[in-house]
């Protein structure tokens, strides 16, 4: 798989973090415009262990492709009602799953009460009860972590962190997904040591793109490291790749989807950040 397509070179983009370049360091940028550019380019990858995660790359890359989850439903309606749960009892949301509106002669057009607007009256325009002022929050998600992070923890992160972020753009604070793989010694040098470092990102969601976890959870799993991006660096660094892959690197303003995720921390530390 030829990777002349990408300038691998390129600085990072103004909008990442400015610590980022000291912390990685000199690396390998592979920079995907979205996420059907990555699905294209992994189908036409391999992988050398075909059984990670005890499913094949054919099978992976299939469900990938449909956008199919492998985490039970039930499971992750579970997992949403504990976040909201948890939130609640925090204060950090209200118990109204429903917005309260009202009548009212101007304000925003979200509906029509047909009943008044026959009878000619002129307060039959619906609009919300409260005004909002949207907010926008650019989230980073790390899939660098160690082997011994168990694949269920990956799978509840994720439903926990979607969970999170459908209450928090409740709130109109509306949240742009981007993920990141940083890879530090993955490969050797001309002189036979591990000192090449990786970089790569995929926007996965835009602010107000409509975000679900049956659509996250089937991208951003155990697969999207120890399938997809172990054949990208097999495809990258043939030969020359380190042993062990690399080493994780933790970044900067940025989550970790294998560590432990905390709802309470994330959604009020992104409350004080956007000032809502």
């Amino acid at each position: 798989m030829t990777y002349s397509k990408f300038d691998t070179k390129l600085p990072f983009p103004d909008i990442f973090p400015k610590a980022w370049d000291s912390e990685m360091g000199a690396r390998d940028f592979v920079a995907f415009r979205n996420l059907d550019h990555f699905k294209h380019h992994v189908s036409k990858l391999t992988q050398r262990e075909d059984s990670k995660c005890g499913v094949s790359y054919r099978e992976a890359l299939s469900d990938l492709m449909l956008g199919k989850s492998n985490f039970p439903e039930t499971e992750r309606a579970e997992i949403r009602n504990l976040v909201r749960s948890n939130l609640h009892k925090r204060g950090l949301i209200t118990e109204e799953v429903y917005e309260a509106y009202q009548y009212s002669v101007d304000g925003t057009n979200v509906g029509v009460d047909v009943g008044k607007y026959a009878a000619g009256e002129p307060d039959c325009v619906i609009t919300p009860s409260k005004e909002y002022v949207d907010f926008f929050y650019e989230l980073y998600v790390s899939i660098s972590y160690y082997h011994g992070v168990a694949d269920e923890d990956v799978r509840r992160n994720t439903a926990k962190l979607l969970a999170t972020i459908e209450e928090l753009e409740r709130q109109h604070i509306f949240i742009k997904i981007t993920l990141v793989f940083p890879d530090r010694y993955c490969a050797e040098d001309e002189n036979g040591n591990d000192t090449r470092n990786f970089f790569s990102s995929i926007p996965l969601f835009s602010h107000k793109d409509p975000k679900s976890v049956e659509i996250m959870s089937s991208v951003v799993n155990e697969r999207l490291l120890r399938k997809f991006y172990f054949a990208i660096l097999e495809s990258f660094y043939g030969k020359d790749l380190a042993s062990g892959y690399g080493i994780p690197v933790d970044l900067t303003g940025v989550m970790n989807i294998g560590s432990r995720f905390d709802e309470i921390a994330f959604f009020s530390d992104v409350l004080e950040k956007v000032g809502a």
